[in-house]
């Protein structure tokens, strides 16, 4: 099959799958509803759910089988040392690897219906842990029966956590009448031998002393008990946020997490964004700045490379991101849930058409000190202190040559993390409603915990 046949042949599939995961697309909400026609609409979304997961796992197994085919005709090709034949296998690895990461982000747009947009829960559940599960392991049957088991609940939805990219905890993701859980599936001898004594022995991975259980254990199962406490942990920790909107986080379990309702609306630029959209029906290229800080700019057919160098300079010096980069990196909206058209969301996956976005970082500065909430660059050596006193933080924290940006709310002085511009970048917050609500929100954390 040639590559234009295959190109069609994955996005007729991908367009398939986006059917099915978003139904809720095709509701018409201006119409008042009864509540038997809500259940209706929400049994139907569910259901699209199920049968897209189902369409997903497919697909996933198949790529992983014919990873692993490559991976061996790889290893040939690179002992022969054909030089050519090794470029062509890893244009096959890098083909699989883009296909594996755009059925991911279809299931992390399940999942990101499933906590309705929540980011503070959301986060929670991704401890940024690398490696891909394997999919083909027949332990991993035992998951697909329990999915099937709860899936089989008109009114429940159980997700596949193996299959998203950011779904880290637990096996699986379950939404039903109760709502949002956590839940963590074991299966084999050895793993059944573990959880009884684990829960015998009441261990936690606060108490989990390695050295005394040593002399009753061999080193590789140890170290399995220890891996399920770990995540037993984690996932516990998790549930319990998830549940009571604070509690230990995940990862980290000395940091303690605040998820803080507050009835601040979020704006976005969605609507510059759909403008822009519109501009490209009639030209090839359109842009424009949302308050003089942040860039945007969409681009097709021959303005995708000029447009890149458009926006680097009207970003200079300080750099930009392709909308495409959020898929599975980021705790963000996923690409198939933006307020565009079918058509042009698969441009976007497809790389017809360029969006890029970009900050500036003086003028968002100047701007929050307009508002009234203090903002400033930090010097390198207070980032540096600052990254020393709590080096949980050292991936969280935004810098930009060395310096980072501090945000005064009642006296106390914050560095903002990277989280705060990923909003705005990729989920399309307007800057005054990151700002302001940023601040409401750390004013609300003190006062929950005097």
């Amino acid at each position: 099959m040639k590559f234009a046949e295959e190109t069609e042949a994955f996005e007729t599939k991908v367009r398939d799958i986006f059917k099915d995961i978003s139904r809720h697309r095709t509701a018409d909400f201006s119409v008042e509803k009864d509540e038997h026609e809500i259940r209706g609409f929400q049994r139907a979304v569910l259901d699209g759910f199920k049968v897209g997961q189902k369409k997903i796992l497919l697909e996933l197994r198949q790529l992983q089988e014919k990873s692993k085919e490559v991976q061996q005709e790889l290893k040939i090709a690179r002992q022969e040392r054909n030089k050519e034949l090794v470029e062509e296998i890893l244009i096959k690895v890098k083909t699989i690897e883009y296909q594996e990461s755009i059925f991911k982000n279809l299931a992390d747009s399940i999942a990101w219906q499933m906590v309705n947009g929540e980011h503070y829960l959301y986060r929670r559940l991704y401890t940024g842990e690398e490696g891909v599960k394997d999919l083909l392991d027949k332990s991993f049957e035992y998951v697909i029966n329990f999915s099937d088991q709860v899936n089989a609940d008109p009114d429940a939805f159980c997700l596949i956590s193996d299959i998203t990219n950011n779904i880290q905890l637990g096996d699986c993701l379950i939404t039903d009448k109760e709502g949002i859980k956590v839940s963590e599936i074991k299966s084999g001898h050895m793993n059944f031998k573990a959880l009884d004594i684990i829960a015998e022995r009441k261990l936690t991975d606060d108490n989990f002393d390695e050295k005394k259980l040593s002399d009753e254990f061999d080193g590789k199962f140890m170290k399995q008990i220890k891996r399920m406490v770990v995540q037993k942990g984690k996932t516990d920790r998790a549930a319990k946020i998830v549940q009571d909107h604070k509690g230990p986080d995940p990862k980290y379990k000395d940091t303690t997490i605040f998820i803080v309702e507050n009835d601040f609306t979020l704006e976005t630029y969605h609507g510059d964004l759909i403008s822009l959209s519109k501009q490209l029906e009639t030209k090839d290229w359109a842009y424009t700045s949302v308050g003089a800080i942040v860039h945007v700019g969409m681009y097709k057919n021959d303005w995708r490379i000029p447009g890149q160098f458009t926006l680097k300079q009207l970003c200079d010096p300080f750099p930009f991101v392709d909308l495409m980069a959020s898929r599975g990196i980021l705790i963000c909206e996923p690409i198939f849930l933006k307020p565009f058209s079918e058509d042009i969301i698969m441009d976007i996956v497809f790389g017809r058409m360029k969006v890029y976005i970009g900050i500036d970082y003086n003028n968002f500065i100047k701007f929050s000190n307009d508002l009234g909430v203090k903002a400033s660059w930090s010097a390198p050596k207070e980032l540096q202190k600052y990254l020393e006193d709590y080096p949980h933080d050292r991936r969280e924290i935004f810098s930009f040559e060395n310096k980072g940006i501090k945000i005064e709310i009642d006296g106390n002085e914050i560095f903002v993390g990277h989280g705060f511009f990923t909003k705005i970048l990729f989920d399309h917050f307007l800057p005054e409603t990151m700002i302001l609500k940023y601040n409401g929100t750390m004013e609300n954390i003190g006062g929950s915990e005097e």
